[in-house]
């Protein structure tokens, strides 16, 4: 085993820990979406057709109702992975995970474990309810096998980059 950062090891790496993150930084943004998509919801006006429609394309209010439903599953897919964090911690790795996720990433957002909202428990507590949140969430959209094989071939992937050569294989 080698001396890297261990940075999200246990979700496939520092790369794929980003990704779910950056996916529940969306729950915010996805619930005020929601809101103002629910907001703008109206009966269909009346409209005379001189011909008949030959192919089916979808009235504004159907094409709404697709955005809200989608809106919808992806608040309940974060909603749903809190489950299995004890209720006391819930708010905190939320709050977390939106606000402290990506700390690598952006300057001057890094880790506020010393918050005092966090005084209740130990750091470790804290992380370890966040990785098993973002490990649920994972699961819950279909990311956990990807998750396993960047695992098991972590140490044949870690030197792995792109050459300037074309070596991918499109069809």
């Amino acid at each position: 085993m080698s001396s890297r950062s261990t940075v999200g090891r246990c979700l496939g790496g520092a790369a794929k820990y980003r990704w779910l993150v950056l996916k529940v930084q969306e729950y915010p943004v996805n619930l005020a979406l929601l809101k103002l998509a629910e907001s703008g919801i109206g009966a269909r006006s009346c409209s005379l057709m001189e011909a008949p429609r030959v192919r089916y394309a979808a009235s504004p209010t159907e094409n709404k109702a697709v955005e809200i439903a989608d809106l919808k599953r992806r608040i309940a897919e974060v909603e749903q992975a809190l489950m299995v964090v004890p209720e006391e911690y819930r708010n905190g790795v939320l709050y977390h995970t939106i606000n402290h996720g990506t700390g690598r990433i952006s300057p001057g957002h890094g880790s506020s474990w010393q918050d005092p909202r966090f005084d209740k428990a130990h750091r470790n507590t804290w992380k370890k309810w966040k990785t098993r949140f973002l490990l649920e969430y994972a699961a819950i959209i279909g990311e956990l096998d990807h998750i396993k094989l960047l695992i098991e071939y972590e140490d044949l992937l870690s030197g792995t980059t792109v050459p300037n050569e074309k070596i991918y294989h499109f069809q």
